[in-house]
């Protein structure tokens, strides 16, 4: 008995503690339900920000008087670590926004098979799956890429509000606009990839070098601020829809409230729920999961403090003011294993090309613009000296190589471990990619003085 009791006791301490690490996600009488004789508690691991995760869980106990929610918080790379070391048996649902750790524990056989009415639940958006084929793990929300802007500071430009992505490309957004480097900031691979993808490689890279040059890369790199913006200071972001919120509910009459537009070539990536395979409640974890992607709880994400996307196609039709309709007819058929595959590639194309020579590039950028305005010299050498501003060192056959590609993959590690160097190979590649990209800036330069 005495043994009994000092489990008790110590299994309750290192939930206290886990309350504590959780920033108080774990409520007072969630703890006390632990030693209750009857256990409805249902243990969810989340990255979610407390105040999503206290509507749901409000919701939740409404609905079930007698359960309790625990909700332990963890990012995506610490969650996949301890759900590895043995955390699956200690929680019942992973709900959160990290696809490749549902993806990576599903091929771990770590989840158990959800009951999913595929058609109120599309798996697919334009043939891009949002959920697992086989069912291991739901799509919850969808964030939306677009381009966040203050109308203000949009019309003060002399510009219409930005509706695609080469919009922010026009010279009158110069050092005005905001764009998230991939290989610094988690959502912008994907938001390169919509952009390659949707224009082809050759093609959208000159949309990004063109967007590029209107780039004030010292705030751009910040994720997710977008209180330039709000304040006017720029005029437009390239981000995802949720990272407005905050923006808009704190908006005041010196910063206005922000817009969000999506292009018509975009994607959407989702967030995820899962069973645990081991979970300790697995009846509370199928009602939890049932009910986050209910009717109900799916209307709640429509709530102006959330403001997120739903994943349930009688939300969208039963609310036809919604600015966008992910399961319409998609114009891009967005391929998230390319992005997956290529996705340190284009990291490390985007800082040698992009970033690290912006400065030089820029005042080309601005004696181009001019000589267009006035139109000065030969239209093809202008032309001519476009091409050598958004050229890559590396053409749409070359970018296909899967040993280059791997050559570049991001490499796993344990969170808290150094990156390893990267392979001498990959540096002379890189020297090389440097020396291109100088060449073309050179030659821009030399071609700027006949017109």
């Amino acid at each position: 008995m005495t043994n009994d009791i000092d489990r008790q006791r110590r299994r309750f301490a290192g939930m206290a503690l886990l309350a504590g690490a959780a920033g108080s996600l774990v409520p007072a009488h969630a703890l006390l339900a632990a030693t209750a004789p009857t256990d409805k508690r249902v243990i969810v691991l989340t990255s979610y920000p407390e105040e999503l995760v206290q509507r749901f869980r409000q919701a939740f106990e409404q609905k079930y008087p007698e359960a309790r929610v625990e909700a332990l918080w963890r990012h995506s790379a610490d969650a996949l670590a301890y759900l590895r070391r043995g955390g699956m048996a200690e929680i019942d649902v992973y709900w959160t926004p990290a696809p490749r750790n549902f993806a990576l524990l599903k091929q771990e056989g770590k989840f158990v098979k959800l009951a999913l009415d595929r058609e109120a639940l599309p798996p697919a958006i334009g043939g891009t799956p949002i959920s697992d084929p086989d069912g291991y793990y739901a799509a919850f929300e969808l964030a939306g890429y677009g381009i966040a802007y203050n109308p203000d500071a949009v019309k003060k430009l002399g510009l219409p509000p930005p509706r695609d992505w080469r919009d922010l490309a026009n010279p009158a957004y110069r050092g005005k606009v905001q764009m998230p480097i991939p290989g610094r900031v988690g959502f912008a691979p994907v938001m390169a990839e919509i952009v390659l993808q949707a224009d082809g490689w050759d093609k959208g890279w000159a949309t990004f070098a063109s967007i590029a040059a209107n780039v004030d890369f010292g705030s751009g790199d910040r994720s997710p601020d977008t209180d330039d913006v709000a304040a006017g200071r720029k005029a437009a972001r390239m981000s995802i829809d949720f990272f407005i919120t905050p923006s808009r509910r704190n908006a005041t009459p010196q910063t206005g409230e922000l817009a969000f537009v999506y292009p018509p070539k975009t994607a959407f990536n989702p967030s995820h729920v899962a069973i645990s395979a081991q979970a300790p409640h697995p009846e509370m974890a199928k009602a939890f999961v049932d009910f986050v992607l209910s009717t109900p709880a799916q209307e709640m994400l429509l709530e102006p403090a959330v403001r997120r996307l739903p994943v349930r196609r009688d939300v969208y039709a039963a609310h036809p003011e919604l600015p966008v309709r992910p399961f319409a007819a998609s114009g891009l058929g967005y391929d998230d294993k390319l992005r997956r595959d290529r996705q340190g590639l284009v990291a490390a194309l985007f800082d040698i090309a992009l970033v690290q020579p912006h400065a030089q590039a820029l005042a080309l950028w601005d004696a181009l613009d001019r000589a267009d305005k006035e139109k000065r010299g030969d239209p093809a050498r202008r032309t001519e000296i476009r091409a050598l501003l958004t050229a890559v060192p590396v053409d749409d056959k070359a970018q296909r190589d899967e040993n280059l590609r791997r050559l570049f993959a991001f490499p796993d590690r344990e969170p808290g471990k150094a990156e390893p160097p990267p392979p001498p190979e990959r540096l002379v590649i890189e020297a090389r990619w440097k020396t291109e990209v100088e060449e073309c800036l050179a030659n821009a330069r030399r071609l700027l003085r006949f017109l």
